[in-house]
């Protein structure tokens, strides 16, 4: 006979047994793998056939005809001769898109490595009316949040002109951290930006954007770029550092934006504490210099890279040769110059009177393609590539500094700016021939970025992706 206690024992065992078996079956079902649940999920592989009638694979080398770029997810996997319809390894079943582009000229992503993805100009009176809410300067954003709006825009407008890496040299401390990274986390299809955050500049230099009421506080000056002293600069070079900056950005002499003119804002020893600083954290350095005196004390301290250099002499010429220092000449920011309004202004004189970039190219100087796109419409950027070919270089050259060149001084050498196994698949395509007529990279018509395509037949694609949502 059983009592009560037995069965109400036996009872509350057969429930825990009942509890414990049901969680383990829970377990179990949830170890499963569920379609389109999961994040880590390994997606099968897309495969692309880009069928080129001209390939400039490496630019430098002789073009090819008739090829095939193999590209498989991010990267290319092989380049073959003629038109390809399968990819030989490729899954049982798997039918790669094919882009044909035989009628096409097609080359590496272009690169630019000066721009300013926050702002562009505007002479509008009536800035106030449009909710801009008094912005420092014409151009530049009120808050962070308005330049992260303008710097999505941007960022596409630039890879839609067939720019798939850029370098912005300054911006503030959040707007274009925040595109880069929505970017990179695959969020939007945009451009590789590789970025600076703020300008370092001393007090009242060019880039100094502290409010006079907050001149004293110092996170508002670290934030901003702001430094006096060696021992300043050094913190606010890890500072930007700490925001996440891939590049460090200085402000040496003053600059036309600005009205600070033209001659040395730093000194030698600041100078040396930058670029010193962003070496150990294994941070490249640009200088923004015009005055020869800045660009040595520059050089000399091991800069990366001298933007603009209008007034560069030719012991300069000389030192960044030897140091292997890149000039990022901005061509297209002085000549004409869109941030002024006056017939015949002084940067245009001073661009045809020193004449650096000529004298530069002649030497042999490594030369990056750059812009300073953002002191003028953002898009234009291939404007660039005529003035280099009207002052002295080859479409060839000229081709070679916004991929191979930019390259290495992004140091991204091993990934991009040349087509080759194994390298990400950026690539552009235009109707005609760049090495006849420069003028044709003005009309990009079809744009790749890390084998995702952005533009086809001279449309952009949707930039966004929206994710199903997880319960």
């Amino acid at each position: 006979m059983v009592n009560q206690s037995t069965l109400e024992n036996g009872s509350i065992m057969n429930s825990g047994l009942m509890c414990a078996l049901l969680f383990v079956v829970s377990a179990a079902v949830l170890a499963q793998p569920v379609a389109g649940r999961f994040p880590d999920q390994k997606p099968p592989d897309r495969y692309v056939l880009i069928h080129a009638g001209i390939l400039l694979a490496v630019p430098g080398a002789r073009p090819q005809t008739g090829m095939t770029v193999v590209v498989r997810n991010d990267r290319i996997t092989a380049i073959e001769s003629g038109y390809l319809t399968t990819v030989e390894g490729a899954a049982a079943g798997s039918v790669p898109l094919i882009v044909d582009l035989s009628d096409r000229f097609v080359l590496p992503g272009l690169m630019d490595a000066h721009v300013h993805l926050w702002h562009e100009p505007s002479f509008s009176r009536h800035r106030a009316e449009r909710g801009d809410r008094h912005p420092p300067w014409p151009g530049v954003p009120g808050s962070g949040a308005e330049g992260a709006v303008n710097a999505m825009i941007f960022a596409r407008r630039n890879l839609a002109a067939g720019f798939t890496t850029l370098r912005d040299l300054g911006a503030d401390d959040e707007a274009v951290f925040a595109v880069r990274n929505a970017i990179n986390a695959g969020r939007m299809i945009g451009p590789r930006i590789l970025l600076a955050g703020s300008s370092i500049a001393v007090t009242g230099g060019h880039g100094d954007s502290t409010p006079m009421a907050r001149t004293g506080d110092e996170i508002e000056r670290l934030a901003n770029g702001t430094c006096d002293g060696p021992m300043e600069c050094r913190k606010a070079v890890r500072y930007q550092y700490k925001l996440g900056a891939d590049v460090i950005k200085f402000t040496s002499t003053g600059g036309f934006g600005s009205n600070t003119g033209l001659d040395p804002q730093l000194f030698p020893d600041e100078i040396q504490a930058i670029i010193s600083t962003a070496h150990l954290l294994g941070l490249k350095t640009a200088a923004h210099a015009y005055s020869p005196i800045a660009i040595k004390d520059a050089v000399r301290a091991g800069v990366d890279s001298i933007e603009h250099g209008f007034l560069l002499d030719d012991e300069g010429i000389a030192m960044m040769k030897k140091a292997g220092t890149f000039l990022v000449p901005t061509l297209s920011a002085s000549y004409p110059p869109p941030i002024f309004r006056i017939p015949d202004p002084p940067s245009v004189k001073l661009r045809n009177e020193y004449r650096a970039f000529e004298r530069a190219h002649a030497a042999g100087l490594n030369i990056a393609f750059g812009t300073d796109a953002g002191t003028f419409a953002h898009g234009d950027n291939a404007k660039e590539f005529e003035l280099m070919v009207g002052f002295g270089m080859t479409p060839m050259d000229a081709i070679r500094s916004a991929t191979v060149m930019t390259a290495e001084l992004f140091g991204i050498s091993a990934e991009a700016g040349t087509l080759e196994p194994g390298k990400l698949a950026d690539l552009v395509a235009v109707k005609g021939n760049p090495l006849e007529s420069v003028a044709v990279l003005g009309n990009i018509d079809f744009v790749m970025k890390s084998g995702r395509i952005a533009k086809q037949d001279g449309r952009m694609i949707e930039p966004f992706n929206y994710p199903a949502v997880v319960e």
